[in-house]
């Protein structure tokens, strides 16, 4: 089984000449590295580059330890890249990997891999790709060291769609789904056929990558608190969180006592390690972003599951709604969460009622308002769904997408009525 990718490949190609340094980022175990020298290095292969105008640096390799060294590092290119008027490529994995050295011009001052990869930039004639481990070249730390000079593909784990095209068509959708939101997408545990083996590499990976890395980076003494967050985050996939109640629900129920000023530096460090990512809450009459609250989804299931220890395998609902946001993402939507607030007669009273939106996605001057309805099964559960996108005063596409329906199309009140199967694999193209 082979992934093609090729989404991603197509963003790296656009990147070629626009004069900047090209890096990969996103999960650990993602594919990053794969990308960088299977599939760009097949494709430049391909389009006619000479292999010799092609340096590739893995760099952690033992054989190329010597060019963790910056000098050697620096030299090695510069020795290697060609002079002949055609573009050379450099593709560099584990850049995090050049130890940085002091400035012998300047005490206390120290040189490191972004001044490296910054002088590649004033070099005639050269393409610079490059990955790092999320644990040490986080996307504010990029843009702080190339100031703007530095073009960013973010990878996400295999998409559904990404898994169904590579998977025999004798297992359906719904077998295959199954798969999906218990083992998420990272690449070799969608290869391992065994569920029992999937689990272990999913366990492990979270523990000695994700949360040893994040660990690692902070200087993290005590982590259970960091576990403790995540295993919570886990159980909480589609509700609206805040600081606040977390650091009480900390207290309540497990007897420790944690700052929400600590829980918010937590949650920032679990979502620039790529393992979680926040919708925030909008206010649909007020258009403005609603601080402090906000929804929390897992950037790959398999690692949601793991977190918390392949429990809570009834909470399916909310594990679809986790897919369907990260399928927004991945097609370059913003993805908001939707509130708004108006007065209605409950019981003959005039009272403020609250309803959200699962999803407002917005590209390109284009905007969804999206619910996320697992089972719609009479009526009743269908205008409930609704109620919702009737207070909202706009005419952009209402959607509710569930996993029991088939097909695409709109019912009497203009709402799109649209399958899970169908939206995850683009069928009808109008979410993208």
């Amino acid at each position: 089984m082979v992934f093609a990718r090729k989404r991603y490949l197509d963003q790296l190609t656009a990147s070629i000449g626009n004069g900047m340094i090209k890096v990969i980022t996103g999960p650990r175990r993602s594919g990053k590295s794969y990308l960088l020298f299977t599939i760009l290095r097949d494709w430049l292969l391909r389009s006619g580059v000479q292999d010799d105008h092609i340096l590739s640096l893995k760099l952690d390799q033992q054989s190329n330890a010597r060019y963790r060294n910056l000098d050697e590092f620096v030299s090695f290119f510069k020795s290697q890249r060609k002079a002949d008027g055609n573009p050379t490529y450099f593709l560099i994995d584990e850049i995090q990997l050049v130890a940085p050295k002091e400035n012998p011009w300047v005490k206390g001052q120290f040189l490191t891999f972004y001044d490296a990869l910054n002088e590649f930039l004033g070099w005639e004639n050269i393409e610079v790709f490059v990955t790092g481990s999320n644990s040490h070249m986080l996307s504010s730390d990029i843009a702080t060291e190339f100031r703007g000079r530095d073009w960013q593909i973010p990878m996400y784990p295999l998409s559904y769609s990404e898994i169904r095209e590579q998977t025999d068509s004798s297992i359906n959708d719904f077998s295959l789904w199954d798969l999906y939101w218990k083992y998420g997408g990272l690449p070799a545990c969608v290869l391992e056929s065994d569920e029992s083996k999937k689990q272990q590499y999913l366990k492990q990976i979270y523990s000695t990558t994700y949360l040893k890395n994040i660990v690692e980076r902070y200087h993290l003494r005590d982590d259970i608190i960091l576990e403790n967050l995540v295993a919570y985050l886990a159980s909480s996939v589609g509700s609206v969180l805040n600081p606040t109640n977390i650091s009480n629900t900390f207290k309540s129920k497990l007897h420790m006592i944690v700052a929400p000023a600590t829980i918010r530096r937590f949650v920032t460090y679990l979502r620039d390690a790529f393992v979680i990512s926040e919708a925030q809450r909008f206010d649909l009459k007020g258009k403005a972003i609603i601080n402090g609250s906000s929804k929390y989804f897992f950037n790959d299931m398999g690692l949601r599951n793991a977190a918390a220890h392949f429990l809570g395998q009834d909470q399916e609902s909310h594990f679809m709604e986790n897919v369907i946001y990260n399928e927004l993402v991945l097609r370059g939507f913003m993805v908001q969460v939707g509130s708004i607030t108006s007065t209605e007669n409950v019981k003959g009273k005039p009272t403020k009622v609250t309803r959200e939106v699962d999803f407002v996605a917005t590209k390109n001057g284009r905007k969804f308002y999206i619910q996320s309805a697992f089972l719609i099964d009479n009526p009743a559960k269908l205008q409930q769904e609704k109620e919702s996108f009737r207070k909202i005063d706009d005419s952009f596409t209402r959607v509710i997408i569930s996993k029991f329906t088939s097909g695409a199309s709109y019912d009497e009140d203009g709402v799109l009525r649209l399958g899970l199967f169908d939206f995850l694999l683009n069928k009808s193209n109008i979410i993208d």
